[in-house]
């Protein structure tokens, strides 16, 4: 065999040897990204379910305090629409546990602080679905602020009744307090709250339905 012929077959083989190798990295490469591709779906996936678990139980808590708050409103209304001198003791007896309530509204956090927290975060596609997950979280701590604020008053009120109770003052119970428009601002708040956390519910619903 000649050199040229000889030479000529060596370099033959070893552009198939190569092309081999090239095709076989390739190929792992490519099981590789789809199989990471694949796990990293499956867990947003896993975010996300959490995140909409935690948006129901979030909902639910919601709604519930907002229940609890509909007897200090009442309270509200009626001393409000009647003449103080009008006020009738048996009616405002009636509301006795609806103005000394002092109801907490706690909320959870964790998945998506798990989420935040996570590399996945970046990895969501859906920047809109993104911003409206967050949006509603920031609305929770908001409510949680105003409602801590609100409550703190109405514990202060609570301990001046308290107080005079003990001294045998005459007077209706919480009168100031329920005159001015914090008792409806809880109540429109949580309201508010609440079905801004139920259209992101429906909009998460809808992204994970449709993956």
């Amino acid at each position: 065999m000649s050199k040229p012929k000889k030479h000529t077959n060596e370099i033959g083989k070893y552009l198939r040897e190569i092309s081999v190798v090239v095709i076989g990295v390739a190929i792992t490469l490519s099981a590789s990204y789809w199989i990471t591709n694949r796990n990293e779906k499956r867990d947003m996936s896993l975010y996300l379910d959490a995140i909409k678990l935690e948006f129901e139980e979030n909902i639910k808590a919601i709604d519930q305090y907002t229940e609890s708050l509909r007897g200090s409103v009442g309270y509200a209304d009626y001393l409000q629409s009647h003449d103080k001198k009008l006020l009738n003791v048996d009616t405002i007896s009636s509301y006795a546990y609806d103005w000394g309530n002092v109801s907490v509204f706690k909320f959870k956090t964790n998945a998506f602080d798990m989420f935040k927290n996570s590399n996945f975060m970046r990895l969501m596609k859906d920047r809109e679905l993104l911003l409206t997950v967050w949006n509603a979280y920031a609305e929770l701590e908001g409510l949680r602020l105003e409602l801590n604020d609100c409550t703190q008053i109405k514990k202060e009120e609570i301990r001046k009744e308290i107080q005079m109770f003990s001294d045998g003052t005459p007077h209706i119970p919480m009168y100031n307090f329920y005159l001015s428009n914090i008792p409806y601002k809880m109540l429109y708040n949580s309201d508010e709250t609440s079905k801004i956390l139920k259209e992101s519910l429906e909009k998460l619903e809808k992204a994970l339905k449709n993956k």
